[in-house]
């Protein structure tokens, strides 16, 4: 009898550990929107972090990714995330400048840091801290997984070769800050959706419009409403996106699903950051193909742009500590880096600011 009640123990006690294994290893199921429909090849990053989490957890977290206004409209996409309603979603910070004025230096910046520079400032200069700072006062945490190159610049139906001709231009721009520089050179600013930009171009509703790199704008179809692009884009020298998980979500997963999100959102920026580079080759020659006229803005002209976009900087650093404590990061790594832009001329990325705002760099 004691023999057998010692048995029916062992088993008992090899069924727990086995049941407690199996619910360790439990596969996770999130679902993510992205702020992208399936037209934006934006939401390829997002797709390919997607997969990558899930080949470095062994299958065990498996991210769905849902376009825009899929699983909820894109201005919801941060109340979802920050409630807990929702584990994650795939964004770009500038669409949550309203919030905090902070998310648009951690989106982009007029004249502010390129691709590779985000990468640097992020892994090497304190920006991945700052992030989540920002993010954490929303319930978040956050990870920096792709970032775009320069933007194409202005697409308009009409030629703009100088910033005189910016002047009263109904254009489409993101963001506060390239919306306040943009007024300041003359453009008349319009904020709306990605979703909504070719049929605004195409009823003359809008004169022209930014949204994205030369590989993202023509999968739009932006070459059959717009026959001139002004150059450069300064006003987005780069896009930085990533993934924000709510605290609740990412506490209760275990450590090593954790890593396998961070590095995959590490493979994910090496991978889908050079995948935009290539990507523009053909896009840049089937918008010539198309008829699209290039026109450049001088240097001469873009050097005097840099007033009003350090004006914003300086003003906003002045009204919202968040945004001063990332604009004192960001351009102390852009102070501190001219010296390796300098060295490495002409070989070099990223161009030399010829000023900086004055916020207390050192």
């Amino acid at each position: 009898m004691k023999k057998t009640l010692g048995i029916a123990i062992a088993v008992s006690f090899l069924l727990v550990v086995l049941v407690c294994s199996a619910l360790g290893q439990q596969t996770l199921q999130w679902k993510s929107p992205t702020c992208w429909t399936p037209v934006m090849s934006l939401i390829e990053a997002d797709k390919n972090f997607a997969k990558l989490v899930g080949e470095m957890s062994g299958g065990r977290l498996q991210i769905k990714i849902f376009s825009a206004g899929e699983l909820v409209p894109v201005p919801g996409i941060f109340d979802a995330i920050s409630s807990g309603n929702l584990e994650s979603a795939c964004d770009w910070p500038g669409y949550w400048g309203g919030r905090n004025t902070a998310f648009e230096l951690l989106g982009t910046c007029p004249l502010g840091l390129d691709q590779y520079d985000y990468v640097n400032w992020y892994y090497h200069y304190g920006g991945k801290e700052l992030y989540n700072a920002v993010y954490g006062k929303y319930n978040m945490i956050y990870f920096m997984h792709s970032v775009s190159p320069m933007e194409s610049g202005v697409r308009s139906r009409v030629p703009i070769r100088s910033l005189a001709e910016y002047k009263g231009k109904k254009t489409r721009v993101s963001g506060k800050a390239a919306g306040y520089v943009m007024s300041k050179v003359g453009l008349a600013p319009v904020s709306m959706s990605g979703g909504e930009i070719y049929q605004a171009l195409q009823l003359g509703t809008l004169d022209a419009a930014e949204f994205s790199i030369p590989a993202v704008d023509f999968a739009m179809g932006l070459q059959e409403v717009t026959k001139f692009n002004a150059t450069p884009g300064w006003h987005q020298p780069a896009s930085a996106f990533g993934f924000m998980i709510n605290k609740g979500a990412w506490n209760k997963l275990p450590d090593d699903l954790k890593k396998a999100i961070e590095l995959a959102c590490l493979a994910n920026n090496a991978y889908m950051n050079s995948w935009y580079e290539v990507k523009n080759i053909d896009a840049i020659n089937n918008f010539k193909k198309a008829g699209v006229q290039v026109n450049r803005i001088s240097e001469k002209e873009i050097d005097s742009i840099e007033k009003f976009a350090w004006e914003f900087v300086e003003k906003e650093s002045k009204a919202n500590p968040d945004f001063q404590k990332v604009a004192l990061s960001m351009f102390q790594y852009m102070k501190d880096f001219i010296v390796v832009r300098e060295y490495q001329d002409p070989f070099k990325h990223g161009r030399i600011p010829k000023t900086l705002p004055n916020i207390g760099l050192k």
